[in-house]
């Protein structure tokens, strides 16, 4: 690969990232998340996915955790700020709480799921010092857990305090 594109000139380089950025939708969305100032409109796209998952328009919801996990994994292909991948975790913690919260107590590996998400935001604020932007949001996952079973507030607060909270 690396041998063919020495041999391009700069036009027929441009040409073939033109030509990739009209095929394939994941390279257009990394070049409008590189390029544009604003991220909101790809994120939201990706937030939307999610909440479908557990929310869908119609019927009820399949409560994918797995899905809503690839979602995050597709996102973080294409992501080039990681504030934007904390809050994507971030916001599939809220939509599983609310989802707990609307239809009633679910199993363990919902929680299960729902506390390592929560974790991987942690990890990565703590990891880019982004602990300052996303306290409030995290702290207001912590406090809509309250009394929920499965010990998952206490889960949620011992991953908070580890991470964010040192």
């Amino acid at each position: 690969m690396n041998k063919y594109l020495s041999t391009l000139s700069r036009k027929d380089l441009e040409q073939e990232v033109k030509k990739l950025y009209d095929i394939f939708k994941p390279v257009r969305e990394y070049y409008q998340l590189e390029l544009d100032e604003s991220t909101a409109e790809i994120l939201q796209q990706y937030k939307d996915k999610i909440k479908a998952e557990y929310f869908p328009k119609r019927g009820f919801g399949r409560a994918g955790n797995g899905a809503s996990r690839k979602v995050i994994t597709e996102f973080k292909k294409i992501s080039t700020h990681p504030k934007d991948v904390v809050e994507l975790w971030l916001y599939r913690t809220e939509v599983m709480i609310d989802f707990t919260l609307e239809f009633g107590d679910i199993d363990e590996p919902f929680y299960n799921s729902l506390a390592s998400g929560f974790e991987q935001a942690c990890k990565i604020m703590q990891k880019e010092q982004l602990s300052t932007e996303f306290r409030s949001y995290a702290q207001l996952m912590l406090s809509k857990t309250f009394g929920l079973g499965w010990g998952i507030h206490d889960e949620l607060k011992y991953i908070y305090d580890k991470y964010v909270e040192l």
